[in-house]
């Protein structure tokens, strides 16, 4: 403000007086992003006692958290293009004089971008969309400056192609419309506030009545093997479509197993069922139903056909809890197909899923115990395969004082004198009050020492003739019987003239004179074990002197009428005589029951010992064996040198689990004298029938195969199952972890790694091993490094570990429901289920690209589905490992030749390892 006036005393002059202060700085118009910062200046020459306040279209503005003011200056945290719209004006005053000055107005250009929805324009609804009539989209995202529209179908960007895309109305339009322009439509945006795309996207889709569409989809199913199969599928279309059967990639026809039947229905729709007969692994795998009209892509639709399984289970288990605590069982599951339903039941009645005793999922629950919970328990898991079970047996302690008898001196508890009333779980409890409780549960089992009832004698017989050896024992719990000869020959196997009875009596059908020896009758139950012995001596029948013909007359006359009456006389007194040892024997076991005390007790609170076994040995080595007559004599005699006893198996730890059960070492002791020595077990868990033909077909090679580089099968354990099969071990393990540690430089210099000379000596011997089993006409079907056993001495072998279900499990590939080592295969044997020594040859030239690239997995830089279709393209093959000679890699070559005609035989590589020179370069 200036005032003007004239001074009096002074000539006329016109004066102007400046205002006290002035901006130094005023808020000028700018640009501003929707939703950002942004701040409008205000500052005066001479701030002291001066007000600010700001001014919109000429209203004051009030402060709030998103616009306020700090000293002179408008902040602005987000800018809103509705609410910071408008000129904004600076207004300062000077508290004491009143001056007020005004700054020039400032307003935003703000910038702004905001998504919308694709919408339909033309026609009025999707019900409406017909081909061949004009189609509209409008993209419904605004902004200032104006966007740049840009439109996409299925992700790819549109050009004005058959299609009119307008920027300024922002739509986009189908002057005719047809099923080519079928597809997921949007549009994306873009300005100086940057770019956005629609929120809510637009389908079109135009049906064209000559394109299959599908009716019946074929559905996924899981048969019994040798069960019927059928798969379903319809498609309709104007004019009927090609409709096809394949199975994985090969087309089905009517040639094959497979039977197609068409029916065609007056609708203009084609059914399509295919119809299995009887389902095998071969026919297991995906389905593809495929229809192709007159123009357009083909539609597929797929379904897999898979077999039935189930695993077996645990056969028991046992728990022991304290009364009154909360306690959970977790039962789990077999692997199956389809996945199977498992259940808890108690004394045939199901568990329910609420209570005190309740399922929960797989758990059984007990919220809290009681003494009324002991008792067994079955987990049943069941599909369509079948019904497997496992039992749980649970003892809960009832928590009843300990008898005055019975003395405590610290942590131990005596027993004067034991009686049966003193069996059951007794709780240890033990606290302080720094760690408070804890318990511990010791059952207590109360037993009566074996005792023979009926000792053996010594007995002679002719040659030929039967002999009976008589062993009956008493006990609690009643005495398991077995019988073995000197020499530790276990009488416990398959003899086809050995014969035990339930009473324990053993008879010798047909006696020879080898059966003459010491025959030793053990008895053990879970207290002791007891045995005796008697001598069995087989004699030559003395010889006749012949008679003439006239005595044979009379003689032979005697002789039948003597041989019919004592036939008779015979047959009656061993009726009598099994009538009157039933009746003693009811008589002596209700005698035996009321006893008051046992003749002879003992505690099961460790192993009991007895001529150096223990109790749990005892429980395999006299398990009964029903022992048939059946077969010609030379089988059996082989059985019987390969039989081998369950008890003098002392397992040391497992290796893993594969096709046919559990893998692990055992040590084993044959002889008096003889050292402990680590042998391979392969156990038959399985009730596959395949699978125990393998098992039994596997046992039956290495029985037949005497070589060095090839394992020997040691014995067999076949008196109970699960059944073993013992195999020669070697102490460095399997081949793949002893090229896999070779490759690692050891600091100490223990491990050398392995030279040209030592490679190509491992591959010939593993070329010997399988030159010999060839020669014998067998198979192996999974030849690699992990299949290879080795010793210190590098002294390699040929054995067969198939550990696929965990160590191994990533080199084995799950293919028409069958586990296949499919990085070793050939295509054959993939696809077609053809093996050979061809296909050996193949494996082996993958074990010697494995030796010379110190164990690495062949093609580990492709998924086991880039495997499978480049076997099935013939397009896979093994680069040269680092270090390997020309010669080698060029007989590797030889062994995957893609025509099994075209490989090399055993004894040509043999001859071609061996030809190579020692030195470290080939």
């Amino acid at each position: 403000a200036v005032d003007l006036g004239i001074w009096p005393s002074s000539p006329r002059l016109l004066c102007v007086l400046s205002a006290s202060f002035h901006f130094t700085k005023e808020p000028k118009s700018q640009d501003a992003l929707h939703g950002r910062s942004a701040m409008l200046r205000c500052e005066v020459s001479d701030p002291e006692g001066v007000a600010y306040r700001w001014l919109l279209n000429g209203q004051s503005v009030s402060s709030s958290e998103r616009r306020f003011q700090e000293a002179g200056n408008l902040k602005f945290s987000a800018i809103d293009r509705t609410l910071d719209a408008g000129n904004f004006q600076c207004v300062a005053t000077k508290n004491i004089t009143g001056e007020e000055e005004r700054t020039s107005e400032a307003s935003f250009n703000i910038k702004w971008l905001e998504s919308g929805e694709v919408t339909l324009q033309s026609p009025a609804s999707e019900a409406e969309i017909k081909s061949s009539l004009s189609v509209t989209l409008r993209c419904d995202i605004d902004g200032h400056p104006r966007p740049t529209i840009r439109w996409y179908r299925d992700g790819v960007l549109l050009a004005e192609k058959n299609r009119k895309i307008n920027n300024k109305e922002r739509t986009l339009m189908f002057p005719s419309t047809s099923p080519d322009d079928n597809g997921f439509y949007y549009c994306c945006a873009k300005n100086a506030a940057g770019q956005v795309c629609s929120s809510r996207n637009f389908t079109v889709t135009i049906i064209d009545e000559s394109y299959p569409q599908p009716v019946v989809k074929p559905e996924d199913l899981v048969v019994l093997k040798n069960e019927e199969a059928h798969f379903h599928c319809q498609f309709t279309a104007e004019p009927q479509p090609t409709v096809e059967w394949y199975h994985e990639n090969e087309l089905i026809s009517n040639k094959t197993r497979l039977e197609c039947l068409f029916f065609l229905c007056f609708s203009a729709e084609q059914w399509l069922t295919l119809h299995q007969s009887k389902v095998t692994q071969r026919n297991t795998g995906r389905y593809r139903c495929v229809a192709q009209g007159p123009h357009g892509p083909p539609v597929t639709l797929e379904a897999f056909l898979r077999l039935a399984e189930i695993d077996d289970m645990l056969m028991h288990q046992s728990r022991v809890f304290t009364a009154d605590s909360l306690e959970r069982v977790s039962c789990r599951p077999p692997r199956g197909h389809p996945e199977p339903e498992v259940w808890w039941e108690q004394e045939g009645q199901r568990v329910p899923a609420e209570g005190r005793v309740y399922q929960d999922g797989l758990d059984l629950v007990f919220s809290p115990t009681r003494g009324e919970d002991s008792g067994t328990y079955v987990c049943f898991a069941q599909n369509k395969a079948g019904q497997r079970k496992q039992e749980l047996m649970v003892t809960v302690a009832n928590g009843r004082e300990i008898p005055a008898r019975v003395k405590q001196n610290g942590g131990v508890l005596r027993f004067s004198k034991v009686t049966r009333a003193d069996a059951g779980n007794y709780t240890c409890l033990a606290s302080n009050s720094l760690q408070g409780e804890i318990r511990a549960v010791v059952q207590l089992t109360v037993a009566v020492y074996v005792v023979f009832k009926l000792k053996p004698e010594n007995t002679t017989v002719y040659q030929g003739h039967t002999a009976i050896l008589h062993c009956q024992a008493t006990g609690d719990p009643s005495p398991i019987i077995q019988w073995k000869k000197k020499d530790n020959d276990s009488l416990g196997c398959i003899y086809p003239r050995f014969q035990m009875m339930p009473n324990g009596s053993l008879i010798v059908h047909d006696v020879i004179m080898e059966d003459t020896g010491s025959y030793t009758c053990i008895a053990g139950n879970s207290c002791n074990i007891a045995h005796t012995s008697a001598e069995l001596y087989v004699v030559e029948k003395p010889v006749q002197h012949s008679m003439s013909d006239d005595e044979k007359a009379p003689y032979k006359m005697i002789q039948t009428i003597g041989l019919s009456v004592g036939a008779a006389v015979a047959y009656i007194i061993v009726v009598l005589g099994l009538m009157f040892y039933c009746k003693q024997r009811r008589k002596a076991k209700r005698l035996q029951k009321s006893r008051d005390e046992p003749e002879m007790e003992c505690l099961n609170g460790g192993a009991v010992q007895q001529n150096g076994q223990t109790t749990a040995e005892i429980q395999e080595e006299v398990a009964l064996t029903n022992i048939t007559a059946t077969g010609n004599n030379k089988r059996h005699s082989t059985n019987d040198k390969l039989c081998f006893p369950r008890a003098n198996l002392h397992p040391i730890t497992t290796l893993g689990k594969g096709e046919f059960g559990e893998v692990f070492l055992a040590k084993v002791k044959t002889g008096e004298d003889e050292k402990e020595t680590v042998v391979l077990v392969k156990g038959l868990q399985t009730r596959d029938e395949q699978l125990q033909m393998d098992f039994r077909r596997e046992s039956e090679m290495f029985a037949k195969l005497g070589h060095l580089n090839i394992t020997r099968l040691l014995g067999m354990c076949r008196e109970t199952e699960p059944y073993y099969m013992i195999l020669e071990y070697a102490d460095m393990g399997d081949l793949k972890q002893y090229l896999k540690i070779s490759k690692s430089k050891d600091e100490k210099g223990k491990n050398r790694p392995l030279g040209t000379k030592q490679k190509v000596s491992l591959c010939l011997q593993v070329a010997w091993g399988m030159e010999h089993l060839s020669n014998q006409r067998f198979v192996h079907k999974d030849l690699a490094a992990r299949n290879c056993l080795i010793s210190a001495k590098r002294q390699v072998k040929v054995s067969s570990l198939g550990l696929s279900k965990d160590v191994y499990s990533s080199e084995y590939y799950n293919y028409r429901q069958a586990w296949i080592p499919l990085r070793w295969l050939p295509s054959e044997s993939v696809f077609e289920d053809d093996f050979s020594t061809k296909t050996d040859v193949w494996s082996f030239g993958v074990l010697m690209w494995e030796v010379f690239s110190f164990g690495e997995l062949p093609h580990a830089e492709l998924p086991d589905d880039k495997v499978l279709e480049g076997l099935q393209e013939a397009k896979l093959k093994l680069s040269p490992p680092q270090g390997c000679p020309s010669r080698v890699y060029k007989l590797m070559l030889r062994c995957w030749a893609a025509s099994p005609k075209d490989r090399a035989s055993f004894s040509d590589i043999v001859t071609a390892l061996s030809e190579l020179p020692s030195e470290s370069k080939v």
